[in-house]
């Protein structure tokens, strides 16, 4: 299942005459949060070693990782349980929901920079949202 690229937002009135670089940020810190807590597939930790590697050393930025891997948020860069959280969660439209409420400064979503202090932010709400998830099961 796919539940976001990069290239779909492009069509979208908020985004205005951006660079595509700014529709990989809200998906790039989401795959960041899923390969730091373990919760990527064994054939995407196999695939993107080196580039996961250097995500977590934090020599490259969560929108470079998402650029590499063309934007993408599926289910084949997801283990069992991150499938089943990533369904409700993002699929469910909460994510963006989220997102946008983390960053009430910012006139679109697509205008949040590309920072670590900003994952470490969205990466709060992640940790609750799947603990909160986690417990509902």
């Amino acid at each position: 299942m796919l539940y976001d690229q990069a290239n779909s937002h492009i069509d979208k009135e908020e985004f205005m005459e951006l660079s595509i670089e700014h529709a990989h940020t809200h998906i790039g810190i989401f795959l960041s949060w899923i390969v730091t807590n373990d919760l990527a597939s064994e054939d995407f930790e196999d695939e993107a070693g080196l580039q996961i590697r250097n995500l977590l050393q934090r020599s490259i930025s969560c929108c470079i990782f998402s650029e590499i891997w063309d934007g993408v948020v599926s289910d084949e860069m997801l283990n069992e349980e991150a499938q089943k959280f990533t369904k409700a969660y993002y699929g469910g439209g909460n994510y963006i929901e989220d997102y946008r409420k983390i960053f009430p400064q910012y006139e679109c979503m697509y205008l949040v920079e590309d920072t670590w202090e900003n994952y470490e932010k969205v990466a709060k709400v992640l940790d609750m949202r799947f603990k909160e998830w986690k417990n509902m099961k």
